[in-house]
């Protein structure tokens, strides 16, 4: 059994903030969120998106300055979208939030644009990584494709847009449906999925939205867009693997270790074989509980910090 744990990024909550909202920083600044996303996109009226696009630079100083890991939501249109590429790529930016993600090949031409500001800026190619979002049915027909993109960390539904395309509800079971094979296609290609079964502007029944963590955590994915800064706390906790879980898969590595230093493949553990599954499982536990600052003999509720990229 090999024992070695990947580490990859371990986003649990991803907090919106309009770029024309400076007033919101202050808030998104003090947050637990794992990452913070200023948005050009759906939050910005079409005549305003030149001055929200202007404020990005200080907002990102201000996030990045209190230590937050800052993506960007670009637009759909590529015009708009290069003039968003070249407000946004910095060396305080880890990713952009790629709207109604289309293909592979629409990514790559994404892909272009940034490579050009990153080395306009002297960034080594490939620092800024994408989070494309599914939001129309071609993007679904694509969804394995999208996730194979070289620069693709992440990615998530886009529920209300993806429902409008598809006429029925966002939190309809043909949505569900998709959440469920972008799990795969995000484990195919070693990606983190996002997402919520339930509604993401739902932040005032907080036993409602705790009930869809939970149950999108059981499903495959491992984090979600928060449109509210009420919603973080929630899919923090709900995301994050408990103390008990972490204890157990603390117990699987020491007892594979054990037995590799004995010379042995195989071990048991409480009347169970622990195999090549199930250690890769354990290390994958233990990775995001170190990232969350949780440890085996925490309470699995981490303190908040920088979410950075792995």
């Amino acid at each position: 059994m090999s024992l070695e744990c990947h580490n990859t990024i371990f986003w649990r909550s991803l907090l919106f903030v309009p770029a024309n909202k400076a007033r919101f920083v202050a808030k998104a600044r003090i947050s637990d969120a794992d990452a913070i996303i200023i948005d050009l996109e759906d939050a910005i009226l079409p005549g305003q998106k030149a001055d929200a696009r202007a404020q990005v630079p200080g907002m990102v100083a201000d996030l990045s300055s209190a230590g937050r890991n800052v993506l960007v939501r670009i637009n759909r249109p590529l015009p708009l979208a290069i003039r968003d590429i070249e407000a946004s790529v910095s060396a305080q930016v880890s990713a952009l939030v790629v709207a109604k993600a289309s293909s592979a090949e629409h990514l790559a031409l994404i892909g272009e644009a940034v490579a050009e500001s990153e080395a306009r800026l002297g960034l080594p190619e490939g620092h800024t990584r994408l989070v494309p979002l599914i939001e129309t049915a071609g993007g679904v027909a694509r969804m394995e494709e999208i996730a194979s993109s070289p620069r693709v960390v992440a990615m998530a539904c886009g529920d209300e847009d993806l429902a409008a395309d598809l006429l029925c509800e966002p939190d309809s079971e043909t949505i569900v449906a998709i959440k469920h094979r972008l799990v795969l296609a995000a484990a195919l290609k070693n990606v983190w999925p996002l997402g919520l079964l339930g509604s993401i502007t739902e932040f005032r029944d907080t036993e409602a939205y705790g009930a869809s963590v939970r149950r999108s955590r059981e499903a495959g994915l491992r984090g979600t867009l928060c449109i509210h800064p009420a919603q973080v706390a929630i899919a923090n906790h709900g995301f994050a693997p408990s103390s008990s879980l972490i204890e157990q898969a603390a117990r699987v590595v020491e007892a594979a270790e054990a037995a590799q230093r004995a010379g042995s493949g195989t071990v048991g553990l409480d009347g169970r074989m622990i195999d090549a599954p199930v250690l890769r499982r354990a290390c994958q536990i233990l990775a995001a509980a170190r990232s969350y600052g949780a440890s085996p003999a925490g309470n699995g509720n981490p303190a908040p910090g920088d979410r950075s990229i792995r």
